[in-house]
C-alpha cells in the first residue's frame, strides 16, 4: 500500500511539473522569415544554411549551405520536396567538385566531377528517365589519390576513359 501511495504521488508531482507552462527557448542561432530558415555559425556573423520548407514542410526553393568565411559550399534546389535544377557542391577549399541537374527528382543531362585540385576527372550523362546513357573517365598520369576522390561518388557503367 505504502509503495502505491509513493508511485501515486510521484506520477502527480511528474504531471504537474510537466504541466508549467514554461517558454520554450529558441535558438539564436535559427531564424525564420517569409518560410526562409536561416541557420547562423556561433558568433552570428557569419551564414552557414539558408533553406526554404512549403506549407508541409517539404524541402522547396533554393537551399545553399556556406563555409565560415561565406562562400558557397553547395547550392541545391527542390520542388515540394523534389529535387530540381542545377546542383553544385565545392570541396572544403572551395574548388567546384560537381555539378550537374536535377529535372522531377532524377538527375539529368551531364554532370561534371573534379578532383580537389580543379581537374575535370568525370563526365557522366543522365537520359530522362534519370538512367546512365555515357561516362567518360579523365585520367592524368599524375594524378594523386585525391584528384580520384569526386569519382566515389558515381556508378561505374559504359566507361571510358581519356587522357586529357
Amino acid at each position: 500500500m505504502k509503495k502505491h501511495c509513493i508511485l501515486i504521488l510521484l506520477f502527480i508531482v511528474g504531471i504537474t511539473s510537466c504541466s508549467e507552462d514554461e517558454p520554450i527557448k529558441k535558438n539564436p542561432l535559427i531564424e525564420t522569415k517569409d518560410g526562409v530558415e536561416t541557420i547562423w555559425y556561433p558568433g552570428k556573423t557569419q551564414v552557414k544554411y539558408r533553406r526554404e520548407h512549403d506549407k508541409n514542410k517539404k524541402r522547396h526553393g533554393k537551399w545553399m549551405l556556406f563555409n565560415p568565411e561565406g562562400k558557397v559550399m553547395s547550392s541545391s534546389s527542390y520542388d515540394h520536396g523534389k529535387k530540381t535544377g542545377v546542383w553544385l557542391v565545392n570541396f572544403p577549399n572551395g574548388q567546384l567538385r560537381y555539378t550537374g541537374e536535377y529535372r522531377n527528382d532524377l538527375q539529368f543531362g551531364v554532370w561534371v566531377f573534379y578532383s580537389i585540385t580543379g581537374k575535370k576527372v568525370l563526365e557522366i550523362t543522365y537520359n530522362d528517365k534519370g538512367k546512365i546513357s555515357n561516362q567518360e573517365r579523365f585520367e592524368n598520369p599524375n594524378s594523386k589519390k585525391s584528384d580520384e576522390d569526386s569519382s566515389k561518388l558515381t556508378k561505374k557503367s559504359n566507361t571510358k576513359s581519356t587522357t586529357k
